[in-house]
């Protein structure tokens, strides 16, 4: 069945989930264009003569008769009637694993998977058996787009704390091994106990042990297997007189797990691998170095062979979330490679924490996530009298003065991809709470501050008059612009040409001498602009932010020279960074470039004559660019605690920058370092008083005030 289909009103492809080809309604989801089997007639569908308040999942549980059998080698040893009588109903249940189930929920018919069924109707957990929510729902839906795609290697889920992801695995892992015959299903987790106990045991043996008899393939072992649960013909001693304790032929597949190491499946054909809480692998296993090799274990040449589940909360960066979240960058669908897949293979799926919040489902599984206008009886039999995105937010609002315990809470009950990836403030150098203030904002800010665009020449002539023109694919993001008289201005000072508008703004610049690097990756080139406190214009704020790496250094100096002469704002640099120098004296702008400040002149230092930019290695400079950027953040970034009013701070590159910015691997921070140098160029001055020798008396006649 050719799974991708063309939808008319859809650009992308669409990927189709029913195992007989119909197509029914169409869903977007985590990216993806999917499409539902068609609707059956509504006599077909569960619930269909009940009234609309009764419509709702109901598990069917089995006949009793039939619950009395235990194995295959009981149901083949039962009467031929009896067999009979119950075979219709075991031939319905496997074509309900197979094909997917119907209901009405509350008046509306509902698809859910045949995984979701198993997971409802036969996968019995520690509390029983789950009920239906409409968040597992769409997870399901995803998860089978993500199987019936032959570009998708797997799902990457990130979640909240306790959504069931672990339930939805461990359920899908025993559905496929019990189904498929000579495969491997493999399971790894932060740790090697996590992965043996609290999955593998605790989970997966544990609803195989609740399985009816006519889903269990014969077992080799014991009923409570440590290491693998072997579906293959048991092991025997070989003798005149052995005989088999099942009937059938054995599937020969195998569920186990392994220790967290990055290469522990390598060399292995997997059928299906779930790696549990890849957010929170710490070193020395790396969750982007153990995908790289693991995803060889689910591919054969070009076909993809296997699939994965990937899912977790996200810990701080520094313990494992960094690389997690560099695995959810590159599993973005709507960015593919020429061979229609993303750079991980995977497709991701975020859900928030508002629709997936324990105690906040009515009866027909439904999140309630606004404030219901009047009491509802709750799944789990409690009452629910607010939404709850009302209560998170209630949490979060109990937690303003603590800013350590805010950012802890939102980050593990996030309501968007970016709170999910929020760093630990613990020790951090900036006030992250801050920051993640602004950075929330900035997103619901409508329409965008920000415009993206890139700099040229008018017509293409050089030193003629530089013209923005926008382009969302543009290397600049620019908040404010000067007004046109402002633009473009000339100013010369002893026929050089020198920044014109010096009094209005500054620009700080990180740059970078080499036009490709061994890895082919290197350090973006990162330019700001910045407006120093006006009267007439927008103050204290950046209005322009640009990290890119074109393909030649002298693209990168370029751009830098045609926004400084559009702004007319000079650029502080450091002077170890000799290309960019180089390039605007030979274009005979070195006007533009700033002399190191007085300021940052170390007292024991002797400079002889004007430096252009400053050094990047002097420790003075150091400690003051990030003191520069710790102070702005304390002024003008996140709530002002006195107005109540939001900065306007609007790049949240820059922002998400500070946020993992190292004093002690600062290289790493191209946008920090250039929005500093920004601080650094538009500090004032102060000049020292001269000391006089002449007394006070000798310039100034002292009257009597008259009375």
């Amino acid at each position: 069945m050719n799974s991708l289909v063309n939808i008319e009103e859809y650009d992308d492809l669409a990927i189709s989930i029913c195992p007989n080809g119909t197509q029914g309604e169409v869903l977007e989801l985590g990216g993806l264009v999917i499409v539902l089997p068609a609707q059956p007639p509504k006599k077909q569908i569960q619930g269909y003569k009940d009234p609309v308040h009764m419509q709702m999942w109901k598990r069917s549980p089995m006949p009793e008769e039939l619950s009395r059998i235990r194995s295959m080698d009981e149901w083949s040893e039962m009467p031929r009637e009896f067999r009979q009588k119950f075979s219709t109903y075991i031939e319905e249940e496997f074509r309900r694993r197979r094909e997917g189930f119907w209901f009405f929920n509350y008046g509306v018919p509902t698809y859910i998977t045949g995984r979701h069924y198993m997971m409802l109707q036969w996968t019995k957990l520690d509390v029983g058996y789950p009920n239906f929510l409409q968040f597992q729902k769409n997870i399901f839906v995803h998860l089978a787009a993500c199987e019936a795609d032959p570009r998708c290697i797997g799902q990457l889920y990130t979640k909240c704390r306790r959504s069931g992801y672990t339930n939805i695995c461990s359920s899908v892992l025993l559905d496929e091994a019990t189904q498929v015959k000579d495969k491997l299903l493999g399971i790894q987790s932060k740790t090697g106990k996590d992965a043996q106990e609290n999955i593998f045991m605790k989970k997966v043996v544990q609803m195989f042990r609740h399985y009816p008899f006519f889903f269990k393939p014969i077992q080799d072992g014991t009923t409570n297997p440590r290491m693998e649960l072997a579906f293959r013909e048991p092991s025997k001693r070989i003798t005149k007189k052995n005989k088999t304790t099942q009937t059938g032929e054995a599937l020969n597949t195998v569920i186990n797990w392994k220790n967290t190491t990055n290469n522990a499946y390598d060399g292995e054909k997997l059928h299906i691998l779930y790696l549990d809480e890849a957010g929170k692998w710490e070193k020395p296993t790396d969750i982007r170095d153990a995908w790289r090799i693991q995803r060889t274990c689910l591919i054969v040449g070009r076909r993809i062979v296997g699939k994965a589940l990937v899912g977790s909360t996200v810990n701080p960066m520094d313990k494992g979330g960094k690389q997690y979240k560099a695995l959810w960058k590159d599993s973005d669908p709507s960015e593919r490679n020429a061979n229609g897949r993303t750079r991980t293979g995977l497709y991701r799926l975020f859900i928030p924490a508002y629709d997936s919040l324990e105690g906040f489902f009515d009866l027909y599984g439904n999140p309630v996530v606004e404030n219901p206008d009047k009491v509802l009886d709750g799944l789990d039999g409690d009452s629910i009298f607010q939404g709850s995105k009302t209560f998170l937010k209630n949490e979060r609002e109990s937690l303003k003065d603590d800013p350590s315990e805010l950012n802890e809470i939102i980050r593990q009950f996030p309501f968007t991809e970016d709170e999910a990836f929020r760093d630990s403030i613990e020790g951090s150098l900036f006030n992250i709470g801050k920051i993640y203030e602004q950075v929330q904002f900035n997103d619901e800010l409508f329409p965008d501050p920000v415009v993206r665009g890139n700099f040229v020449w008018k017509e293409g002539v050089q030193d003629t008059e530089v013209i923005f023109k926008p382009d969302a694919q543009g290397r600049f993001h620019i908040s404010w612009m000067p007004p046109k008289e402002l633009q473009n201005l000339k100013k010369f000072d002893r026929n050089k040409r020198i920044a014109p508008n010096a009094e209005l703004g500054v620009g700080g610049v990180d740059s970078y001498d080499l036009d490709a690097t061994v890895d082919g990756r290197g350090s973006k080139g990162a330019l700001h602009l910045y407006n120093k406190f006006h009267m007439e214009h927008p103050s204290n704020m950046f209005v322009l932010e640009y990290a890119s790496r074109p393909p030649l250094a002298k693209i990168f100096y370029e751009d830098c020279l045609m926004a400084a002469v559009f702004y007319g704002y000079p650029l502080l640099i450091e002077n170890n960074k000799y290309g960019i120098a180089r390039h605007f004296e030979s274009r005979n702008y070195d006007g533009y470039l700033m002399d190191r400040p007085r300021h940052l002149t170390s007292s024991n230092a002797i400079v002889k004559t004007k430096t252009k930019g400053i050094p990047s290695n002097s420790q003075d400079v150091i400690q003051a660019h990030a003191h520069a950027i710790e102070a702005y953040i304390h002024d003008h970034v996140g709530i002002h605690r006195d107005t109540g009013e939001y900065g306007k701070m609007y790049f949240n590159r820059t922002l998400e920058d500070w946020i993992g910015f190292k004093i002690d691997n600062r290289t790493k921070y191209d946008l920090s370092i250039s929005s500093g140098l920004c601080l650094l160029a538009s500090q004032k001055v102060k000049q020292k008083k001269k000391e006089s020798n002449f007394s006070e008396a000798k310039f100034f006649r002292r009257y009597k005030p008259i009375s």
